[in-house]
């Protein structure tokens, strides 16, 4: 409010100025009120605004929180589905090492086995050549040792009868030592 001196006339102020400042007073407080009215009702309409932003705002906030958290477990249940795959596949590896290595280990077995039996069957093949080899010579020395005896029994004048009888009995026990030795 502004400072208004008026005229002094016989009996106080002059009434004319009194009521025009009234007036003027009147219409600047109306005024002032009309702004005042204007400007409350801008920012009632404001906040009202605001208000249905802080609302709309909310909202979105639990609705993103809410994804938030089917994101967050969505999240760790793909990370634990991912550690089972995971464990599965190095318990897979580990089972498939294992029947591997297991595999290995029956393999080796077969061919040592496979080899000690090729070992006993050269040996039994090398004994059986050595018996044979004896045989041959045995029965080799005999024939020149029964000839030469032959040869002196013909000259002595021995039958030849003694000869053959002794040649069948060599003959079997031949067969008798071949058998043996299967």
């Amino acid at each position: 409010m502004r400072k208004k001196i008026f005229k002094t006339r016989l009996f106080g102020y002059s009434k004319q100025q009194v009521e025009q400042h009234m007036i003027d007073m009147r219409k600047d407080y109306e005024e002032e009120l009309s702004k005042k009215m204007t400007r409350m009702l801008e920012l009632v309409e404001e906040n009202r605004k605001m208000k249905a932003q802080i609302e709309e705002l909310k909202a979105k906030l639990t609705e993103l929180t809410e994804k938030e958290v089917y994101i967050s477990k969505a999240l760790v249940k793909a990370e634990q589905k991912a550690q089972c795959i995971i464990e599965e596949g190095r318990q897979k590896i580990s089972q498939e090492m294992y029947q591997m290595e297991m595999e290995k280990n029956k393999w080796k077995e077969r061919c040592k086995e496979i080899r000690r039996q090729l070992m006993d069957f050269e040996r039994t093949v090398c004994a059986i050549m050595e018996n044979f080899y004896s045989e041959i010579n045995y029965l080799a020395s005999k024939d020149i040792s029964e000839d030469l005896f032959c040869d002196e029994i013909i000259e002595t004048g021995q039958l030849l009868d003694d000869k053959d009888s002794r040649h069948s009995q060599e003959q079997e026990q031949q067969k008798t030592d071949i058998i043996t030795l299967s």
